[in-house]
């Protein structure tokens, strides 16, 4: 789904294929009634870590250092 808001925004006709494309993948892949696994209780905490990892980071490193690392830890 990433960038689907950007394709909204540049053309309707784009975001239309993109949202059908979706739909019909969906629709292979669930259908009425499956039932879906549970989550882990920390699920998402790794992604929360490393924003929080960034957002609360300190120093006089430019945000393209900042990017390489992050790249580097992941």
């Amino acid at each position: 789904m990433h960038g689907a808001n950007r394709l909204g925004a540049n053309s309707l006709l784009d975001l239309v294929v993109f949202g059908r494309a979706c739909a019909n993948t969906v629709s292979e892949i669930s259908k009425p009634g499956d039932l879906q696994p549970d989550l882990p209780p920390d699920a998402g905490m790794e992604s929360i870590d490393r924003l929080d990892w960034v957002r609360f980071k300190e120093g006089d490193r430019t945000t393209a250092e900042l990017r390489l690392e992050l790249q580097t830890a992941m």
